[in-house]
């Protein structure tokens, strides 16, 4: 009885109803919202904002954000797919090596500055975000790489289908699945969030707090080269200008979905379910005809909502015990 009265109050469930509830909304409107192919391409976007999203999330709840995340995707999946055009004939795992290479170096420039130099991270990533975007666009130099140049099982692979669903996406619930309880039940996870709640506390326990932000900035990019590398082989088509909202858009996933934006709270479960969210909504808006305007004051006003709720919660948290006497006489 206790575990489903926990499980009707958990925020992933609840989560789980907003997003159908605007499904239902949005099928009612417009039935090609369920054909199988819409539902198909839906599951396959909302499979690399997902992935993505995990690291942010992390990243937020350890009172962290990264910004050059599309970027590093970018650069990630530009030099693995030209890798792989100058290199047709190696196992298509090496490709996938590559670029998660690709994204740990750039990741590790992200951990240098903010653990190591101590730099805000929303100024360093601010920073990486215009240089590795900037350094793409240099190295690419103008070219794209098409499908016609890359190997046939290179684009096969996201067709494939694996118990009816795409590897990407069991790959991102594999993902999302593995990070979700490696932060629950691991001293590194929960290392994590104690370091989001209260860092001062957290170094006063004996945790690293620096050490631990390098661990995320290296996920997150180790992540984003993952999905360079998905990216490609979703789109055929890769040049240095691809992601240029996913800092955003995995920012708006990760709050919607319940992570706190103080740090310390929210889970990658969330995170995911608001990427789920998001890729619906846009898709939504897309089958109804409406401006783009109203799916970003729709993910702007959920923002605004849920960082309300987090600052009066904490607020209310943060009182003194001789205060919350006081209320209650």
């Amino acid at each position: 009885m206790s575990a489903l009265v926990s499980l009707t109050r958990s925020r992933e469930l609840k989560l789980l109803l907003v997003l159908a509830i605007i499904c239902i909304g949005i099928a009612l409107r417009e039935p090609r919202f369920l054909g199988l192919q819409n539902l198909e391409q839906i599951a396959l976007s909302g499979t690399l904002l997902c992935i993505v999203a995990l690291g942010q999330a992390l990243l937020i709840i350890g009172r962290q954000i990264d910004l050059s995340v599309g970027a590093i995707v970018a650069g990630s999946a530009f030099v693995a797919t030209e890798w792989l055009s100058g290199n047709p004939d190696s196992p298509l795992v090496l490709v996938f090596l590559v670029g998660i290479g690709v994204g740990l170096l750039l990741g590790a420039g992200n951990a240098l500055l903010v653990a190591g130099l101590r730099i805000p991270a929303i100024v360093a990533t601010l920073g990486t975000l215009a240089i590795y975007r900037g350094g793409a666009i240099v190295y690419a130099g103008g070219r794209q790489i098409s499908a016609t140049i890359l190997p046939p099982d290179y684009g096969a692979f996201a067709q494939k289908t694996i118990a009816g669903l795409s590897p990407l996406i069991w790959i991102a619930i594999g993902l999302t699945l593995l990070l979700g309880i490696l932060a629950r039940y691991t001293r590194t996870g929960r290392n994590i969030y104690a370091v989001g709640s209260n860092s001062e506390g957290a170094e006063f326990a004996g945790i690293s707090v620096r050490w631990h932000s390098a661990y995320l900035f290296l996920l997150s990019g180790g992540l984003c080269g993952l999905t360079g590398v998905l990216w490609g082989a979703r789109f055929g088509t890769i040049d240095a200008v691809i992601a240029p909202d996913l800092q955003l858009q995995t920012i708006s996933a990760a709050v919607v979905g319940g992570v706190s934006i103080f740090g310390g709270s929210g889970s990658v479960y969330g995170a995911a379910i608001g990427a789920a969210i998001f890729v619906v909504l846009q898709n939504g808006v897309q089958l109804l005809g409406m401006d783009q305007f109203w799916l970003q004051a729709m993910i702007g006003a959920a923002i605004l909502v849920t960082v309300i709720l987090y600052s009066r919660i904490t607020l209310r948290d943060g009182r003194t015990p001789r205060q919350k006497r006081g209320d209650a006489r």
